[in-house]
This record gives structure tokens, sequence and C-alpha cells, in this order.
């Protein structure tokens, strides 16, 4: 009797007052009378440029139906992004630097055949601040990148020529010598940022003390015992994020000293995006990371890598190519390539053509560095991890890339 009853209850609770009307309807639909709701809404400053939102759709809503945003006070703003069905939920992404700063209130709207129109609303608190952040906005503004989309980024949105960073233009030695000369660097930096800007990388030794480090290995061994992520003790398999879980690690990778010198590559504020931890060395192919880590504008991104231990021959070590960020960055669309999803046979034939290509023209170096020191490399840098002669050597380190104000994964700083 209770269940045939139900109905009848419901709509008396809808009509009526009391504590049921408060609780019972949304324990049994949380989308209430409405057929949209937000579930999750991502914050600028952890996600920099582009930031998430996950949308709800009721199962009741039907068959044919729109999805619609706008942002509240900006002119021509409001986007159809396309069909939907009931029960589905949708990601949806915003460029935050095509918005003004402070509080602003982003409105959904789901249109059903029947006419019916479902809202839900999203705040975000934006602060773009700096030169570099108000050039992106002028370039994405000028080039037509949408306020919001659906699915995976793609570099298309983006025009990657209008803008050149300093370090890849031809006045990087003025500017290091404009920086030192005005005491905003010292000489070792400014000596630093001149290889960086020759050879695509720089090397900084004694920055990190052992104390820290050890703690960090330390978390590292709790984590291959655990095995964290499925880590099986002896692969190369690299672990990922460790800094969600270790403070030591979590520490190290906001560790001013390391970005002092991504900072002054950047010419603002680095954003440490994500940790990578090899136990023993990676033994990939030689690759750029600009592919899979597409900053916008070009160049505003790096790798951090830090060495845990002194690192010996036949333990898999790192292999740069210096000079080889001049080339030109790889993307897939230009490669005829798609994203990959599973098959990386037809990556290899397109993208690793290309790679293998350029390597011809570069001599190696392999990089052995003592414990605690810091290589920052120029994200379009060839390099590769060799093979492990000796399988019982650890090549431990933490690689943290870095960029302004950006999320790895996604383009504008």
């Amino acid at each position: 009797m209770f269940w045939q009853n139900l109905p009848r209850l419901i709509d008396r609770c809808r009509r009526g007052a009391g504590l049921l009307r408060l609780r019972l309807p949304r324990l049994l639909d949380p989308f209430g009378s409405r057929r949209l709701r937000v579930i999750s809404v991502g914050k600028p400053e952890n996600f920099g440029g582009i930031v998430r939102i996950e949308l709800a759709v009721s199962p009741r809503a039907r068959h044919g139906g729109t999805i619609s945003a706008a942002a509240a006070g900006t002119t021509n703003s409001e986007m159809n992004l396309g069909p939907v069905e009931g029960g589905q939920v949708l990601l949806l992404h915003v460029h935050c630097h095509l918005l003004r700063n402070g509080r602003q209130s982003l409105q959904f709207a789901l249109r059903e055949p029947d006419g019916t129109v479902s809202k839900a609303q999203a705040f975000l608190e934006v602060e773009n601040q700096g030169a570099l952040a108000e050039e992106a906005a002028r370039l994405m503004r000028a080039h037509g990148t949408p306020l919001f989309f659906r699915g995976a980024c793609d570099a298309s949105m983006y025009r990657y020529d209008g803008h050149i960073a300093w370090f890849d233009g031809p006045n990087a030695d003025q500017h290091i010598d404009d920086m030192l000369g005005r005491g905003a660097i010292s000489e070792d930096e400014a000596g630093h940022l001149r290889h960086f800007v020759e050879h695509g990388y720089m090397v900084i030794e004694d920055l990190l003390d052992d104390a820290l480090i050890d703690r960090v290995n330390k978390e590292i061994d709790d984590a291959v015992v655990r095995k964290y992520q499925g880590y099986e003790n002896g692969s190369s398999q690299r672990i990922e994020l460790l800094h969600l879980h270790y403070e030591g690690v979590r520490k190290l990778w906001l560790d001013p000293r390391h970005l002092r010198y991504t900072d002054l590559v950047f010419g603002a504020r680095a954003r440490p995006c994500q940790t990578l931890t090899y136990v023993y060395g990676s033994q990939q192919d030689a690759h750029q990371d600009t592919i899979h880590l597409t900053p916008f504008p070009a160049g505003y991104m790096c790798g951090t890598w830090i060495a845990l231990q002194d690192v010996v021959p036949d333990s898999g070590e790192l292999i740069v190519y210096p000079g080889s960020h001049r080339e030109k960055r790889v993307r897939l669309a230009e490669a005829g390539c798609e994203k990959v999803s599973g098959d990386w046979s037809k990556f290899v034939r397109t993208v690793g053509a290309q790679w293998a290509e350029m390597l011809a023209r570069y001599e190696p170096v392999v990089y052995r560095p003592k414990k605690g020191t810091v290589l920052i490399w120029h994200e379009n840098l060839l390099h590769a991890g060799s093979v492990r002669k000796n399988q019982s050597l650890e090549r431990p380190p933490e690689t943290p890339p870095a960029v302004p104000s950006i999320d790895c994964t996604n383009p504008p700083p």
C-alpha cells in the first residue's frame, strides 16, 4: 500500500508545509522540479585558464533536447553546446581568460522539444593578473576561441603564431642583460638563463637539501611497499601525483628554490601542475612534451627534473638533445593523427617519425646528476630515457612539470 500511495504522498508534500516537503522529494529525485543541475565546479586557481564544470540531465528529460551556456554580463556569450539525452552527465569547459575578473555567474539551459526550459547556475571567482594573462585573452578573442566547449581541448582553438616567448625570440640575450642590469637576477641566474636559451635546459647543482630529499625517498619507499597505483617494484612504470598523498613530496613540488627559476623563465608566477616519479629509468623513446602538455601561448611549460640520488651509468639515465628545442612543435592535427584512445600505432607512424627525423640533427647528452641537482627543460626539448642495462639500478627522479597559472592539460596561462 505504501508504494501505491507514494505518488500521492509526494504530491501532498510538494503542496503543503512540513519537514517532508523539504527532504523527501530531494531524496527520491535530486533534480526536483528541474531537469538540469550542476554536479561540480572547478576552481580557477586549481585549473588555471580552463575550468571544468559537470552538469547532469534528469532521466525524465525528453529525447532531442539541447544545452546552452552563457556568462551573465558578458556580451554575446550565449553558446549552443549541442544535443543532450536524459540521464546524461556533461563535462563542459570554460576559458576563464575570456571572463572579467571577480565573481562571475555562468548560466546553463536545457531546452526540450516541447518548449520546456530548465536552468542551472554556477559561480566562478576569476582573477587573471599580469601582462601574460592579458596577452592570452587578447589572442583568444582575436582568434575566436570559444568561451565554452564540450569534450577534449584542441590546439585549433588557439592561434600559436601570435606570440613569441622572450626566450624563443631574437632578443633573449638582451632581455637577460636588462634583468641583470636592474638587479632582478644574479650572475649565476643569468648564466642559467643563457644556457636555457641556447641549449633548451638549465642544470642547477646543490640546490636542494638532503633532509628534504631523504624524506621524499622514504615516502616513495612507502608508496612502493603499498603498491601505489598498482606499482610493481623493478618496473619502469611511472608513479603519478604522489604530491596529493605525501606531504614531503608536496613540499618538494612547491619548493620556492626551483620555482624561482621557472618564474624567471616565464616572467610570471609558475604553477606546478603534476608530479611523475620514476624509481627506475623510464626507457621512453625520444619525444617532445608539447604534444602531451600543450600550453597557450606557446613556450609556457617547463619540465623540472629533480635527482633524488646520484645517477649512475647503465641505470636508464635521462638523455637530452641540446638545441632541439628550436625545432617545430609537432601537433596531432598538423601531423595527421587523431587523439589517441588506446592504439598508439598511428601516433608512432606520424608523430614518432617526425621526432626521429629531428633526432638525426642533434648529439645526445647522457644526464648523470648528483643528488639534489635540478634540471629544468624547455617544453619543446627532445629527451628520452636510455635502456636500463643494469636492471637492479635505480634512477629515481621527481618530475613536476611547471606552467604559469595553468593545469597541465589546459592551454591558457
